[in-house]
């Protein structure tokens, strides 16, 4: 208060009113108290002190080697490192063979045969019936279907040869039942059998009879039984015993 005081006296003195000297000193003194810097709390010195330490850190990583990585503050998590990208590894291909250069191999076989069969030559490969090759070749393998084409060309049933005279084609290749059915045989050639059935064992009568028979051919034509092979004499009945 006494510095106020004095500083009215000091402008009164200069010859200013003594009111307006009062006024002017306390104009002065409010302005002074609005611009005086606050008084900060101990969390804003706790932050400042922060942030003053990260910058110090930050700048003395900036002289630090290009493998090593700079320090985090404390509290905070370290950041991971960046994924390595993994190299790109090529699927395995399927069991069996399974590939579409297989399918173009089944295909040419089988159209090869089927010229030479005088079967139905496929004109087009669908997506259905790819997908059908491609699971037959990785059920049985691409040695089993290029076997199964082979069986239908040696099968006269497959040919056609049949009471309704069906043909075998691409499809019937491409069933899983028929498929097996070819592996197992089913289609393949079975051996004709005789028509002839053989030769029922003769009675002593009926063997007798048959001695008579050609020894009175023998009598009556003069010449070998061979020549008289399959031939019949019509015999009247008679009594053909010895006397």
């Amino acid at each position: 208060m006494s510095e106020i005081r004095a500083l009215i006296s000091q402008l009164i003195a200069a010859g200013v009113d003594p009111i307006e000297a009062a006024e002017v000193v306390a104009r002065a003194a409010i302005h002074g108290a609005a611009n005086a810097p606050k008084q900060r709390s101990a969390g804003a010195i706790r932050q400042e002190r922060y942030r003053r330490n990260k910058a110090s850190q930050m700048t003395e990583s900036d002289g630090c080697d290009a493998g090593d990585e700079p320090s985090s503050p404390e509290g905070s998590s370290p950041t991971p490192p960046s994924p390595k990208p993994q190299s790109s590894i090529p699927p395995s291909p399927p069991k069996g063979g399974s590939s579409p250069t297989a399918v173009d191999q089944v295909v040419t076989a089988f159209s090869e045969m089927a010229r030479q069969s005088g079967l139905s030559v496929p004109r087009a490969v669908t997506a259905s019936r790819r997908r059908s090759l491609l699971l037959r070749i990785e059920e049985h393998g691409l040695p089993a279907v290029l076997d199964a084409i082979e069986r239908i060309g040696r099968s006269r049933f497959c040919r056609g040869e049949n009471d309704r005279g069906w043909r075998a084609d691409l499809d019937f290749l491409c069933q899983p039942k028929s498929f097996v059915s070819i592996l197992e045989g089913k289609y393949d050639d079975r051996p004709l059998q005789q028509s002839q059935s053989p030769p029922r064992p003769q009675s002593p009568s009926m063997q007798r009879h048959h001695d008579i028979h050609a020894r009175l051919k023998r009598e009556l034509y003069g010449e070998p039984d061979e020549q008289f092979a399959g031939q019949t004499v019509d015999l009247a009945a008679g009594d053909f015993r010895s006397h």
